[in-house]
C-alpha cells in the first residue's frame, strides 16, 4: 500500500506485499508501515543502534549493495515483505540500516550479493554485529523472470536476495568460511589478491601477444623473411630486433615497428611481474600447509588458485556438495527410475569452471 510523503523520505509502491520507504543519506525512515498496516515511528540515526536478536524464527533481510548505497528488505517467516529502505554505505548507514531491521523484530539471517566484492564493507560490518552473514552470489537471481516479467530494481533485486536465504539454509556463509567462523581470512584473502592480480597480467600479456602478431603479420615481405619461421610470436620479436629494418621506408611500416619494440618491452616486463606474483603465491601456498603440491598434476598455481576458489573446505556438507560447486556432479537426465536412482545423467556446465579446469588436470588412474 502506499505510504504518506514525510519529510527526508520519498513515496513509492510496490507490486509485492508491503510497502518500501526509501532513506535518504543514510538517515533512518521517520515513517514506515508493516504488512500489517501498523505505523512505526522512529527517531534519527542513533550512535549506538539496539543490537539485533537472532532467533531460527527471526526474519530474514536481503540486501543489494553498490558503491555508495544499499538496498535491505526484510521478509517475515511467512515471506511476506516488512519494509524496503535505502541506506548509505558507510559507518552511520550501516548503524541506520540495524536500527531500522531491529524494529522488525528477531533477525535470523542476512543475504549480501556480492558479501567478498562490491558488498564486503557492509558484510564485514554485520559480522562485527555478531550476524550470520550470507554470500548470495548474483547468478542465483532468476534473469529470466527479471527480464520477462517483473524488470530489475533494487527492491527487486533485495527481495529476490531474501528470498534466496530464506529459501535455503545452505546459502554459502561470508567470505568462504566454514559455518561457526566469521570474517575474512587474511592469508586466503592474500591469495586471493595475488591470483587475481596474476590473471590480469596474464590477459594483458595475452593481449600484447595477440596485437603483436597482428602488426608481424602486416610486415613487409623483405622482413617478414628474416624472421624464424614458427607461429610462436616471442621468438620473431626477438628476431626483429636483429633485422635490417632500412628496407622499410614507408611511415606506416616504420610505426609498425616502433609498437612491436614496444610490445616487446612490454611483454618482458610482464613476464617479470608474472614470475613474482608466482614466487608470492608458491610462499603462501607453503605457509597455508597445504598438501595439494604433493598430488601429481597440481603446481603450486594450481594449488594456490584452488586455495583462492575453493576457500575452507569445511563449509561444504558433503563430496557432493564440492562436486556441484566446482561442475564435477553430473546432473540427472531420466525419469521412470520410481525410487531407483536415475539410470541416465549428463554433463554438468556449471559451477566453478576453474576449479573444474584444476580438477581435471589430475590424472586418472583405471583400475
Amino acid at each position: 500500500m502506499p505510504t504518506r510523503r514525510t519529510a527526508g523520505a520519498r513515496r513509492t509502491t510496490s507490486g509485492a506485499p508491503g510497502t518500501r520507504t526509501a532513506a535518504r543519506r543514510g538517515s533512518v525512515p521517520t515513517q514506515a508501515r508493516g504488512s500489517g498496516g501498523r505505523r512505526r515511528d522512529s527517531a534519527t540515526t542513533p550512535p549506538q543502534p539496539p543490537a539485533l536478536r537472532l532467533s531460527e524464527k527471526g526474519n530474514d533481510v536481503g540486501i543489494d549493495p553498490h558503491k555508495k548505497t544499499l538496498t535491505a528488505s526484510v521478509l517475515d517467516r511467512r515471506g511476506g515483505l516488512l519494509g524496503t529502505a535505502s541506506f548509505k554505505v558507510s559507518g552511520d548507514g550501516h548503524r541506520a540500516m540495524q536500527a531500522w531491521v531491529a524494529g522488525f523484530g528477531p533477525v535470523r539471517r542476512f543475504g549480501v550479493e556480492g558479501a567478498s566484492g562490491i558488498g564486503r564493507h557492509t558484510a564485514i560490518y554485520l559480522i562485527g554485529a555478531g550476524q550470520d552473514v550470507r554470500d548470495v552470489c548474483p547468478n542465483r537471481t532468476n534473469e529470466r523472470e527479471r527480464g520477462r516479467r517483473r524488470g530489475k530494481s533494487d527492491l527487486i533485486d533485495s527481495m529476490k536476495i531474501a528470498r534466496e536465504v530464506q529459501a535455503d539454509p545452505d546459502v554459502p556463509v561470508a567470505f568462504k568460511r566454514a559455518s561457526g567462523d566469521a570474517g575474512p581470512e587474511e592469508r586466503t584473502e592474500c591469495l586471493q589478491l595475488c591470483h587475481q592480480a596474476r590473471r590480469s597480467l596474464l590477459k594483458s600479456r595475452q593481449h600484447l601477444l595477440n596485437e603483436a602478431e597482428a602488426l608481424l603479420c602486416s610486415l613487409p615481405e623483405e622482413v617478414r623473411a628474416q624472421l624464424p619461421d614458427t607461429s610462436e610470436v616471442r621468438p620473431r620479436l626477438q628476431a626483429l630486433g636483429r633485422a635490417d629494418r632500412s628496407l622499410v621506408t614507408d611511415r606506416a611500416g616504420k610505426l609498425r615497428l616502433e609498437l612491436l619494440e614496444r610490445h616487446l618491452l612490454d611483454i618482458a616486463e610482464l613476464d617479470q611481474r608474472e614470475r613474482e606474483l608466482t614466487f608470492k603465491l608458491a610462499a603462501l601456498v607453503a605457509e597455508s600447509g597445504s598438501t595439494l603440491t604433493g598430488l601429481c598434476g597440481i603446481a603450486e598455481r594450481s594449488a594456490a588458485e584452488l586455495l583462492a576458489e575453493v576457500g575452507d573446505p569445511r563449509r561444504f556438507a558433503s563430496e557432493g556438495a564440492f562436486a556441484r560447486f566446482n561442475g564435477t556432479a553430473p546432473i540427472p537426465a531420466s525419469s521412470a527410475e520410481g525410487d531407483s536412482e536415475p539410470v541416465r545423467h549428463r554433463l554438468n556446465r556449471g559451477g566453478n569452471r576453474r576449479v573444474g579446469n584444476d580438477h581435471g588436470s589430475l590424472p586418472r588412474l583405471d583400475h
